[in-house]
């Protein structure tokens, strides 16, 4: 086994009478394939020694090896962003799982000069960032506005990223953005294969797939399983600003507490939507909508198609289900195909506006559509369904209100 200490030059002994070397060097161990830090005395130490140990890993060799960055129990704080750029074949986790590490950002954190994210990874390739634990600056407790430039973990342009048994606390913007990068030189959609598991959001606005430019999208191929999200003050929210944000599951997830929606899709195809659980939000539960305007976007393309809603169980919400396939701004308009809204299970509905049904099909015609089995109950404004005329190939059977069959 080789075992290599990484440390700052030593300095003369005068120079060490003026300041004291730090205690901390990454360690590589090029047998076992891993980079292993501890936490520093000090925010910008820990800074450094991050970037280090991850520009260690970029810069290796043996790319095509998987290689492991393992953080050493403690409380990381940290002085400014720490970007990745180009990482390949590699897991970044807690040495010890039981008691993950802690990456904070430290009191007066400037994003105006450090950046917004904790971690932020450009254009990486089979990364895994597992048993983690993230912390923002926002503590929302003047109300739930966000608060823009507190971000957490970033994945530009990435292709087979596993995020997974981690826990992000109290972030004003997005705890975790997914997505495909302004300086990707390919434009429209370029990440890919994201898997989102077994993690706990607390107290954050929210975690998105948006861009920041009008020429590069969200993200596609990707799964987000299993997560919880406590104390939501936005949404958890796939958009895309170009078209070829697709193929999305967000399977058996729990969103708990929120100050405005829970799950919001903006511009997206083929999303299964299956066996969540939504409850306590303000607004609405789920909604599907047309979004962007002329200054963030280029122009208007089609989306909505393949959309499956099933199983899912909804209560003590503002409002339930929208799909609503308005025009864009500058006009255009698709027919989308395919929309499946089934055997959900939707109670406790509070609005009582006469205009907002349990589930709703608005703002533009769908070409096969299948509305079944829902079962609605404590429905405050007892309107239950509508679907915008002109719809077609409609299918609406099984559906029931406080036991009993709508018809």
């Amino acid at each position: 086994m080789r075992l290599k200490s990484f440390r700052l030059p030593l300095l003369s002994m005068f120079s060490l009478a003026l300041c004291q070397l730090p205690s901390f060097a990454y360690q590589v161990d090029s047998t076992a394939h891993t980079v292993t830090v501890s936490p520093a005395a000090t925010p910008s130490a820990n800074t450094t020694e991050l970037r280090n140990a991850f520009n260690y890993l970029v810069n290796r060799a043996d790319k095509a090896t998987q290689w492991t960055l393992k953080l050493n129990p403690g409380k990381y704080t940290t002085s400014a962003q720490v970007t990745v750029s180009g990482l390949q074949n590699t897991i970044v986790t807690s040495a010890d799982a039981s008691n993950p590490a802690k990456l904070v950002k430290m009191d007066g954190w400037d994003s105006a000069t450090s950046a917004e994210y904790l971690l932020s990874f450009r254009m990486g390739k089979k990364v895994q960032l597992l048993n983690m634990e993230f912390y923002g600056q926002t503590s929302f407790a003047n109300g739930p506005n966000p608060y823009w430039p507190d971000q957490g973990v970033y994945f530009g342009s990435s292709d087979t990223v596993r995020v997974e048994g981690n826990k992000f606390y109290n972030f004003g913007n997005c705890a975790l953005r997914v997505v495909t990068d302004n300086r990707d030189p390919v434009p429209g959609v370029n990440s890919f294969r994201t898997y989102v598991n077994k993690n706990t959001f607390n107290n954050i606005y929210q975690t998105a797939t948006t861009s920041i430019d009008s020429v590069h999208g969200g993200t596609a191929l990707s799964t987000w399983s299993n997560n919880t999200y406590l104390n939501l003050r936005g949404s958890v929210k796939f958009a895309s600003r170009t078209p070829g944000a697709q193929h999305i599951e967000f399977l058996h997830n729990t969103i708990n507490g929120g100050d405005h929606y829970g799950l919001e899709i903006d511009n997206y195809n083929d999303f299964k939507i299956q066996n969540n659980t939504i409850q306590n939000i303000k607004e609405y539960a789920m909604t599907i909508y047309t979004n962007g305007s002329g200054a963030l976007m280029k122009s208007g393309f089609p989306w909505g198609d393949d959309f499956i809603v099933s199983g899912n169980t909804i209560t003590n919400v503002g409002s339930g289900i929208r799909f609503d396939h308005r025009a864009f701004w500058d006009g255009s308009q698709n027919i989308p195909k395919n929309l499946v809204i089934d055997n959900n299970t939707i109670s406790q509905v509070t609005t009582t506006a006469s205009y907002i049904p349990v589930i709703t099909v608005t703002g533009g015609v769908v070409n096969g559509l299948q509305v079944t089995n829902n079962k609605m109950s404590a429905i405050a404004n007892k309107k239950y369904l509508s679907i915008l005329s002109g719809c077609t190939n409609v299918t609406t059977s099984g559906n029931t209100a406080d036991g009993a069959t709508l018809k």
